[in-house]
């Protein structure tokens, strides 16, 4: 037995070759050692096994270890507080530390990575069967022009034709019930009616049954960002930050996320927001928009449109001719939801080949909804 001990003693001090056997002097990023009292790599946190000196030895800052829900630190290369989903710069162990029981909340949201946008867009994007082909839906661009002419250089319409049958898919013909639900003009209260509310819950019902909105749901879960409970509440999270009103101009309850990106508005003396090819379509068929030409293109099919609005100038009007609403509701709500205020990287499909494109996101601080959401101010494609 003696014999046995002394073997025992001398193979544990080769292994360790003489080391501390609770530092993590040396040892930073091994794998796991069971000869050792503690371990030094990231999923110590996950086992609550890390030596004690595990940060100042190998972490140098890049940690949650003690500073979940602490103030900005620029000192530190990462963050622990709930601003660090926003801005993607969360620690590796953020949502290990802080957003487990006792940590920082159980619901508290897990930072999106710019990757992981990537990734869900191009899966969002490729799952869009609702979408008008070429031959569905036909434009015709003509002449370029900038944002602040005049004059119309393109005299044709934009649209040559859009097959009737696209239009009456459930996502989009909820949609074109829910455009003449306002009135242009900001600074004058919206009256919402007990059947404007149920065209609204319609229209979320048509596009959370698609793929695009359970594939959507099931990642924004992932995050603890969908209301952590079930899709019903999820529901009322797209409800809140893209229906719900709120003051633009005069105090009025005069304007919704859906209406300035979905809809448009008149702001004084122009046309804002207007982000969307459905209802471009349905006012031109209408005579009551007159296209100018086309300020930017880029594919797949992402019109930067010059247009005039019932007597009112749109400098450049963004949207994704043929996209279905499920896909333009989902990549702006992510990309609301990810990378507010900012520029989000998202991968569209031109073909069979992936292509980078950014969508432009603004929200509205004045007044929130609840529930940790922001409302909408504007979303759109930048071309």
């Amino acid at each position: 037995m003696m014999l046995k001990l002394i073997a025992c003693v001398a193979l544990l001090v080769a292994v360790t070759n003489g080391q501390d056997l609770s530092s993590c002097a040396g040892r930073c990023d091994d794998y796991v050692n069971h000869n050792y009292n503690c371990q030094c790599n990231s999923y110590c946190f996950d086992y609550n096994d890390c030596c004690d000196d595990y940060i100042s030895v190998c972490d140098s800052g890049n940690t949650c270890a003690g500073r979940c829900d602490t103030n900005l630190d620029s000192s530190k290369p990462c963050q622990c507080n709930s601003f660090c989903v926003e801005y993607g710069d969360c620690c590796p162990d953020y949502s290990t530390l802080c957003n487990s029981p006792g940590g920082g909340g159980s619901c508290s949201p897990i930072s999106i990575s710019n990757q992981e946008i990537l990734t869900l867009s191009q899966t969002l994007w490729e799952l869009d069967t609702n979408r008008g082909s070429s031959d569905e839906v036909v434009f015709n661009k003509q002449t370029s022009t900038t944002d602040s002419s005049t004059v119309d250089v393109s005299p044709d319409p934009f649209f040559t034709y859009v097959d009737p049958a696209v239009l009456q898919r459930p996502t989009f013909s909820s949609l074109i019930s829910l455009l003449d639900n306002y009135q242009k003009f900001q600074g004058i209260d919206e009256d919402i009616t007990s059947q404007e509310l149920q065209e609204q819950s319609d229209f979320l019902d048509n596009v959370l049954a698609t793929s695009i909105g359970q594939e959507l749901y099931a990642f924004l879960s992932s995050k603890n960002m969908a209301g952590c409970s079930d899709i019903t509440t999820f529901k009322s999270y797209l409800q809140k930050m893209w229906f719900e009103m709120y003051s633009r101009k005069n105090g009025a309850m005069d304007t919704s996320g859906f209406e300035h990106v979905f809809v448009g508005e008149i702001k004084t003396d122009y046309v804002s927001g207007f982000h969307n090819w459905v209802q471009f379509y349905l006012q031109e068929q209408s005579q009551n928009l007159n296209y100018y030409g086309y300020v930017e293109y880029e594919e797949p099919r992402l019109s930067g449109s010059h247009f005039n609005w019932d007597g009112y100038m749109k400098g450049l009007g963004g949207s994704a001719v043929g996209a279905s609403p499920e896909v333009e509701l989902a990549l702006f709500t992510l990309c609301h939801m990810a990378r507010p205020d900012g520029l989000c990287t998202v991968t569209l499909m031109d073909g069979v080949n992936p292509v980078s494109r950014q969508i432009q996101t603004w929200t509205w601080s004045n007044t929130t909804p609840g529930s940790g959401l922001k409302y909408v101010a504007s979303a759109y494609f930048k071309v």
